[in-house]
């Protein structure tokens, strides 16, 4: 990983100082005074800074382990750097060198392939920040729900190590909720944010009174076990509320 570091530092390092390189050169080769010669020395030089720059971004992407959808973004930049790097050599060749394009002429070209890049390349990265954002929320969407999901199945298996007639009963309940937990959508809307809180106060609760079943007397264990099954009933009607409300949220934005 030190390594990688190193090596991402360097390229970072070399977008500073071989852009200056390559501009003092073509700016001697033309003898200090064709405007030209620093023209394509500048635009050489932004093309080399862009190269470096996406090279050692991508070294870091991969030290970070970035998510699957940055993936087609940054392929995408890669190719409009590629592009670019491309069209500059060949201003720089074609007009700069062979027509030898007047100075205001020249200037103008390279401003106008520099600012398209800009542009095009700004655009493809506030999409893939986009993309990347709306996965991450997601991933923490998702990891929540099967947070829950696996602590419904705890109470399942606290529940499974008491013994009574009531038992299979409550199971099946658990099952039923444990289930309807588990294919529901993990994405919540906004507005469902209090709905999403209360579910998991009521599974807190149902865990307290699972324990309680343990502790309680065999006189009072029929009406602690019916209490149960209430408060599992209770939870899966609000989930199924939650799910519904939730559609009916997704359909009101589409």
């Amino acid at each position: 990983m030190t390594s990688r570091v190193a090596t991402r530092n360097g390229f970072w390092l070399a977008a500073a100082i071989v852009p200056v390189a390559t501009i003092l050169l073509f700016g001697f080769i033309g003898g200090l005074t064709d405007i030209n010669a620093w023209m394509s020395g500048i635009a050489i030089g932004f093309a080399e800074a862009s190269v470096l720059l996406f090279t050692g971004s991508c070294i870091h992407q991969r030290r970070r382990k970035a998510a699957a959808s940055k993936a087609p973004f940054t392929i995408a930049m890669g190719f409009i750097i590629g592009v670019y790097a491309v069209s500059v050599i060949l201003e720089v060749i074609l007009l700069g060198n062979l027509f030898k394009l007047s100075g205001p002429a020249y200037l103008k070209i390279h401003a106008m392939t520099l600012l398209g890049f800009a542009v095009v390349l700004a655009l493809v990265s506030l999409i893939g920040r986009y993309a990347f954002a709306h996965e991450e929320k997601e991933g923490e969407h998702t990891a929540r729900k099967r947070e829950t999901v696996a602590w419904v199945g705890a109470i399942r298996g606290k529940l499974n190590l008491l013994s009574g007639e009531d038992i299979p009963l409550l199971d099946r309940d658990l099952a039923e909720l444990e289930e309807t937990l588990r294919y529901s959508d993990p994405i919540p809307h906004a507005s469902l944010h209090e709905m999403e809180h209360l579910i998991r106060e009521k599974i807190a609760l149902l865990e307290d009174q699972v324990t309680l079943i343990g502790e309680v007397s065999a006189e009072a264990r029929p009406e602690v076990a019916e209490e149960t099954a209430r408060m599992i009933r209770d939870i899966l009607r609000t989930v199924q509320d939650r799910n519904m409300q939730l559609l009916h949220a997704k359909a009101g934005s589409t």
